[in-house]
């Protein structure tokens, strides 16, 4: 099946600056960002993001991220609203379940979702 056009138009965007794989799974999309980069605060400089899709995107936007499961903040903590580990397309992942308050699929896409991802991050909670 193959994925939204917009969709495919954002991937080609991003992958000006990110390695992003794309992993089908029937009526879901997953986006793999390697090496994410984490920012000061964390255990680790980077992880892999997880981003899910469904393939009504831009429709229906993107809801919580994932990094690997063993990210924690510096101090050992797991980070606010991510004690839930959850196996997708084979692996573990840290579920952060931090929500947008809105998507709106006029203005909204994955540049902006990563902008929310990144903004949380620095937050270091």
């Amino acid at each position: 099946m193959p994925l939204p056009p917009r969709l495919e138009k954002e991937l080609d965007e991003l992958r000006r600056d990110y390695v992003v794989d794309v992993i089908e799974n029937g009526a879901s999309i997953n986006l793999v960002f390697p090496k994410f980069p984490l920012g000061e605060g964390f255990n680790v400089a980077s992880s892999d993001l997880l981003l899910l899709l469904q393939r009504t995107y831009p429709d229906a936007g993107p809801d919580m991220f994932w990094l690997e499961k063993e990210v924690t903040l510096a101090n050992g903590q797991c980070p606010q609203n991510a004690e839930c580990i959850e196996l997708y397309i084979g692996r573990q992942w840290r579920r952060f379940s931090w929500h947008r308050q809105s998507w709106n699929p006029s203005i909204d896409n994955l540049h902006s979702y990563l902008e929310f991802v990144r903004r949380r991050l620095k937050e270091k909670k």
